[in-house]
């Protein structure tokens, strides 16, 4: 995963600004984008008559641009349905959509509606770091030496590495047990845990109080489990040899130095099955959204821990199972007398087949990037 994703043609950059008024400052970003080699986008200006609405005709446009500009000036513009500024919901769609950012502020006094968006988009942590202009051709200077960079030097922009098969083609097993894995790995190449704290008892406990919450769950205090290094790997891993109340609880926590996070848990026999034929033929896609949801939770905490100040806000992550056997994924399935046979037996079905790019924000809020998730693997799974 690289952001932006393609060098096949020049990047697309997106400027979002109220328009009546702020024509020639829109033309200047214009001018500052062509010279830093990129593609700019100004819906207003250039776009021909749409069958859409102005709204969804810019939020397409949004999405279809490498980078989003933000230009505040004196005004905050018009307010859309939401009660939200438009220049504000232009905002959200890019940071939903995990575009790099960059926010420029002219220097004069503004309304309270602009004021409000300026506190918005410049805090310290969530926010962006900006850059004032008062004057178009300061603008247009600020913006090409900003983009030009970017958009010609890959070196300059973060990137993720290429995700590896190693990821994927060994995960955890348990016989007879179809298995989840979820990896996640921070889009900053660095060392996010220190080797002294990694390797210490107090982590091991924080880490184990994060998987045990009530939030989380992804460990469960009835199961015995042990807590190793490998390779400078902090593990921890969860047995269920009983299977206490008919249900079974395994899972393994791989954290690295690096912050990259591997979660393995069982997905079949989760719960109480009074058919084991029927638990062996099937499994309920909806076993497989807790899972993932104790994932995503247990990444969030873990990250709060471990970057409480939020350098990283941009992940990869992806997600596959294993051992799925002849069981196909059904929602809420019903017990029955016959069964249609999944021929994917032994193999490795991954969700998306490379890092999906995911925002910090998304760890606590999850539901579409499970849902997402789920849908790839009943499909693969499935065919």
């Amino acid at each position: 995963m690289t952001f932006p994703a393609s060098s096949a043609s020049p990047r697309r950059v997106f400027v979002s600004s109220v328009i009546e008024g702020f024509e020639s400052f829109r033309e200047a970003a214009r001018q500052g984008i062509l010279a830093a080699d990129g593609d700019p986008i100004l819906v207003n200006e250039d776009f021909p008559s749409l069958a859409a609405s102005s709204r969804n005709a810019c939020l397409d446009a949004i999405d279809s641009a490498d980078y989003f500009v933000l230009l505040i000036g004196s005004r905050g513009g018009w307010t859309a349905p939401s009660g939200k500024l438009v220049v504000e919901e232009e905002y959200e769609r890019a940071v939903a959509r995990k575009q790099p950012i960059l926010v420029f502020l002219q220097d004069v006094p503004r309304d309270d509606h602009a004021a409000r968006l300026v506190r918005r988009v410049s805090d310290y942590v969530e926010g962006a770091f900006r850059r004032t202009f008062t004057n178009e051709l300061e603008l247009q200077r600020e913006l090409e030496r900003a983009l030009h960079p970017l958009l010609t030097n890959p070196e300059s922009r973060l990137t993720m590495p290429k995700s590896s098969e190693d990821d994927f083609a060994k995960p955890y097993a348990v016989q007879g047990m179809t298995m989840l894995r979820f990896v996640l790995m921070p889009e900053r190449q660095e060392e996010v845990v220190d080797p002294v704290r990694i390797s210490s008892e107090q982590f091991g406990r924080r880490v184990y109080e994060i998987a045990h919450s009530a939030d989380v769950g992804i460990l469960s205090f009835e199961r015995p489990k042990t807590r190793t290094l490998e390779r400078d790997d902090l593990v921890i891993l969860q047995t269920d040899n009983d299977g206490r109340n008919g249900a079974r609880q395994y899972a393994r926590i791989q954290i690295s130095e690096s912050g990259r996070l591997v979660i393995d848990a069982n997905i079949s026999g989760r719960a109480q099955q009074g058919d084991s034929f029927f638990s062996a033929m099937v499994i309920d896609t909806r076993d497989i959204e807790a899972v993932l949801e104790q994932c995503h939770q247990f990444s969030a905490a873990l990250y709060d821990e471990i970057d409480p100040f939020k350098r990283h806000q941009r992940f990869g992550y992806d997600v596959c199972l294993s051992g799925l056997d002849h069981r196909r994924l059904e929602r809420n399935p019903q017990p029955r007398s016959s069964f249609g046979m999944n021929m994917q037996g032994t193999q490795v079905i991954r969700a998306f087949g490379d890092w999906r790019a995911i925002a910090r924000a998304d760890l606590r809020q999850p539901a579409p990037e499970i849902e997402r998730a789920v849908v790839l693997l009943e499909r693969r799974a499935n065919e």
